[in-house]
């Protein structure tokens, strides 16, 4: 048995603050060997790029708009922390540990904000270790104009792409499952997709509980 991994698990395992951290992190740490396709790294790259843009952008928003404040409390920085993708994150951690004096709360900021983006790039270095990367030289245009007919090529073409990167994959490794946190244009086809593919499976990523 064998996982094919789309790129929201690879971006749910770099991002602690990923709604699918927790599930992508149960992917990576089970026993069993784990497959991806440069279309899903290429596409995982720009991503890690943006979201590592964003936390950025947020711990700059959150230390200014600390400067305005002339005192610390967990509750009136919970009220600013909750507008930001890495709100929750902090919140838990001023939790933990408490400080007294906005100064204080500054210095951990900065100290927080160096310390996850020094975990994001291990992570994201980490998966060539975790996950064995093929390429495909074949289009299977049968495959892909039956994708075509059905809308996924209009509605995301990536997607389709992917797919047929984890058939091409699937041909060569016994007992491919797909692994995916995109239900709309992936999950939602699965009958479609194992019918007429190499895959053994597709699952949902919220589903995910294999050992």
């Amino acid at each position: 048995m064998n996982l094919f991994l789309d790129n929201n698990v690879l971006i749910g395992y770099i991002f602690e603050t990923d709604n699918w951290n927790l599930k992508s992190l149960d992917v990576m740490r089970c026993s069993l060997d784990r497959y991806s396709s440069n279309t899903v790294c290429q596409e995982c790259r720009d991503i890690y790029k943006k979201n590592l843009g964003i936390i950025k952008k947020e711990f700059k928003h959150i230390i200014r708009e600390f400067n305005r404040k002339q005192s610390f409390s967990l509750k009136n920085a919970s009220s600013v922390l909750k507008r930001y993708q890495i709100g929750d994150c902090l919140i838990e951690y001023f939790k933990n540990n408490p400080v007294e004096n906005i100064k204080e709360a500054k210095n951990h900021l900065r100290n927080l904000q160096r310390d996850m983006e020094k975990r994001c790039l291990d992570n994201y270095q980490n998966i060539n270790k975790l996950v064995k990367v093929c390429a495909r030289d074949n289009p299977y245009n049968d495959i892909y104009r039956l994708l075509e007919a059905d809308g996924l090529a209009e509605e995301e073409f990536m997607d389709l792409e992917i797919i047929i990167d984890a058939h091409h994959v699937g041909l060569n490794v016994e007992q491919m499952f797909f692994i995916t946190g995109d239900y709309r244009d992936i999950v939602s086809r699965k009958k479609l997709i194992v019918a007429n593919t190499s895959l053994e499976d597709v699952i949902y990523l919220k589903d995910f509980d294999f050992q």
